[in-house]
């Protein structure tokens, strides 16, 4: 009988403890445990919107990226093809003058080979009856 007894004793002890553990330990510790894990899912929320905004600004800065290097390309053909036609347009400058030059040149060239042989066309004539002064030894 002792036996029932003491089980009768112990269930009711045993309801007491469970219900001041409830209160004090097993409720304030679910309490704990919830408001981590409604911390922890709001972190982790909060990192996949971060992890999602990196992303965002990653694929943003990849094509602005890509939009300069479009643009600097553009820009670098655009700079070439103007060299090359101010290039070409000195080189046609260039090669008019030297033209222009080679042709006065000539000009000239003529102008003094022409005067040149009239010169020496009236002193031929002087030079030969001086050669034949001396070769003959009397006036022509």
């Amino acid at each position: 009988m002792t036996e029932h007894l003491s089980f009768f004793i112990q269930v009711p002890l045993f309801l007491a403890l469970w219900a001041v553990l409830t209160r004090f330990w097993f409720r304030p510790a679910m309490h704990v445990v919830r408001e981590r894990a409604k911390r922890s899912e709001g972190a982790l929320a909060e990192a996949r919107k971060v992890q999602a905004e990196t992303e965002r600004l990653r694929v943003e800065h990849a094509a602005a990226l890509d939009q300069a290097r479009a643009e600097a390309h553009h820009e670098m053909q655009e700079m070439l093809r103007q060299a090359e036609t101010e290039q070409r347009r000195l080189i046609d400058g260039a090669t008019e003058d030297a033209q222009r030059s080679l042709a006065e040149a000539r000009t000239q060239i003529a102008e003094q080979v022409a005067t040149a042989r009239r010169s020496l066309r009236s002193e031929v004539q002087v030079i030969a009856r001086e050669v034949a002064r001396t070769i003959i030894g009397r006036t022509v």
